[in-house]
């Protein structure tokens, strides 16, 4: 019989092998960003999207993806590698759920003092762990019947994952053929901005060469977006605002009208300040 599910394989060796050490595929998205312009063809795109499907159905619980075929464990730094991904194709939930996990589970797992107690023990402090045991993760609830790892304490590659992603969430630059453009607050879920949310950045180092910074405030009665740039970038560099809170109906950069073609809305070099509706 057939397999049902499409997804790249670790390698020759696992070809027809469903198991977690697909989760190699995933750097595709992120750090290799070969999504951008479908650099290795429609077909490896289809499948590299396709692959991220089955790991959600199959190896991702709670948001935490578990390792099974190598670690019999969570993967901390390999969640928020999957988060990554999510975000750059514009899948904002489930990042959010991938990045909720690492922050409950991978920095902050608690366990019961004894079987019923009402209190718990913190057992992980902020620092990230490269694996995460299933008995830590669920509170001894799940125990498994072989070896399984809780690994390095802290763990430089998971820290680099999370500040990056929280990076990207906020701003990434992207120059597909050669037209540079920065995506502003694509990760930003909604209820991050609930109740007159507002995000800023300052001094941010960019790919540009030169620091950028920006505040983003919503208007929740409103439902208005206002974006000030404060510091700007070079004049050949656009912009990109997916708006997550619903259908833009109407937008403008310092005062002039633009199209509004999608849910990502272009905005154009070096505006001051930019207003977005939306229903």
């Amino acid at each position: 019989m057939g397999m049902r599910e499409t997804f790249i394989p670790t390698g020759p060796g696992d070809v027809g092998l469903l198991n977690s050490t697909m989760i190699g595929a995933v750097s595709y998205f992120h750090p290799c960003r070969l999504y951008m312009g479908q650099k290795l063809g429609a077909d490896i795109d289809f499948a590299a999207r396709m692959t991220l499907e089955t790991i959600w159905a199959h190896f991702v619980r709670d948001g935490g993806f578990r390792h099974d075929a190598a670690w019999n464990a969570y993967g901390p730094y390999l969640t928020l590698q999957l988060a990554h991904a999510f975000l750059l194709i514009g899948d904002v939930a489930r990042m959010d759920t991938c990045l909720a996990w690492a922050v409950r589970n991978a920095a902050y797992a608690t366990v019961s003092r004894y079987d019923g107690a009402p209190d718990h023990w913190q057992v992980v402090q902020g620092a990230w762990n490269e694996q995460h045991t299933y008995p830590i993760a669920t509170d001894f609830a799940q125990v498994p019947d072989r070896w399984w790892y809780m690994g390095d304490i802290p763990h430089g590659w998971a820290a680099a994952e999370f500040n990056l992603l929280l990076r990207d969430i906020i701003f990434f630059e992207a120059d597909e053929d050669g037209t540079p453009h920065v995506y502003l607050t694509p990760g930003v879920p909604p209820h991050w901005l609930t109740g007159g949310g507002t995000v800023t950045v300052k001094d941010a180092p960019t790919l540009c060469g030169v620091p950028f910074g920006f505040t983003l405030h919503h208007d929740d009665a409103a439902r208005t977006v206002t974006i000030d740039v404060n510091q700007q970038l070079p004049g050949n560099v656009g912009f990109v605002y997916p708006c997550r809170l619903g259908d833009v109906r109407t937008a403008t950069a310092d005062g002039q009208p633009l199209p509004v073609p999608g849910p990502d809305v272009p905005l154009p070099p070096r505006f001051q300040q930019v207003v977005i509706t939306y229903g």
